[in-house]
């Protein structure tokens, strides 16, 4: 699946892949950006987590977290 997010702290459109994944036992995603990092996020507690040791912008993690649930 291919997204396409706005950065809201620096407005500029943030275009990834979302593969579905299981890491150390939670099901979530891979998320690996046309121009950075890859990272793994779940969805646990009622919000967006980030489950690997990737610095993302927790502004940035939900926008993400939004377009995969819509």
């Amino acid at each position: 699946m291919e997204y396409v997010v706005t950065d809201p702290s620096t407005k500029l459109p943030v275009k990834f892949r979302a593969k579905p994944e299981q890491l150390y036992g939670e099901q979530g995603y891979r998320i690996i950006c046309e121009n950075g990092p890859s990272f793994f996020i779940t969805n646990k507690y009622g919000g967006w987590r980030l489950m690997d040791n990737c610095n993302v912008n927790s502004e940035l993690l939900e926008q993400i977290g939004m377009a995969l649930e819509e």
